[in-house]
């Protein structure tokens, strides 16, 4: 009985440890919802996507992906470099919340050329 109850702890503090870590996406996926993205404003803008591309080298983490995703889809005309937030998808460690003394919507103007 011991020896199950045992067996059965270790099982689920694994299952939990496993549980813990950090959200991040494939760097093919990641590259895709980057150039969807991309592709999205560049049409609605009528510019060309900016050259040269944002590459993905690593899997970034969720969070800091999907900032940047939402930044460049809110980006205004035209479209002529990535937003400030996607330097985030190269962070190896989640940055936690924004700060309350930044906003948002005017870092994510600010475009890199």
């Amino acid at each position: 009985m011991k020896i199950w109850t045992l067996t059965f702890l270790m099982a689920f503090g694994s299952i939990i440890h496993c549980g813990a870590g950090v959200d991040r996406v494939d760097t093919s996926d990641a590259q895709s919802q980057v150039y969807a993205a991309a592709k999205f404003a560049s049409e609605k803008c009528g510019n060309p996507i900016p050259n040269p591309p944002l590459v993905i080298v690593n899997k970034p983490i969720k969070r800091n992906l999907d900032l940047c995703t939402i930044a460049i889809t809110r980006t205004e005309c035209p479209f002529l470099g990535y937003p400030l937030p996607c330097t985030l998808i190269y962070l190896e460690k989640e940055t936690g919340d924004i700060p309350w003394y930044l906003n948002f919507n005017e870092i994510s103007k600010i475009q890199i050329k």
